[in-house]
């Protein structure tokens, strides 16, 4: 990955897709595997990060103007089983 622009999700997520499909195909040399577990590691802690700061976002955006939270949608709660 490029580190001198922004990460963007998509691109990541379609890059560490791409990775995995390298990686089942087992075609790959020991150690070319290894490097692609390794960025595959690198890209999920960026997508992890990147889905936390869109949580934030929407947590702002639902706690409006008067500091008073509004009712979540049950989709964005969080569920101990959702925990990595």
């Amino acid at each position: 990955m490029d580190t001198t622009e922004s990460p963007d999700f998509e691109k990541c997520l379609e890059r560490l897709e791409a990775i995995v499909r390298e990686i089942e195909g087992g075609n790959l040399r020991l150690d070319t595997a290894m490097a692609r577990f390794t960025e595959g590691m690198d890209l999920v802690k960026t997508c992890r990060a990147l889905l936390a700061g869109a949580e934030q976002k929407l947590y702002l955006l639902l706690e409006g103007e008067s500091n008073e939270p509004y009712l979540m949608p049950t989709s964005l709660k969080k569920e101990s089983s959702d925990e990595f």
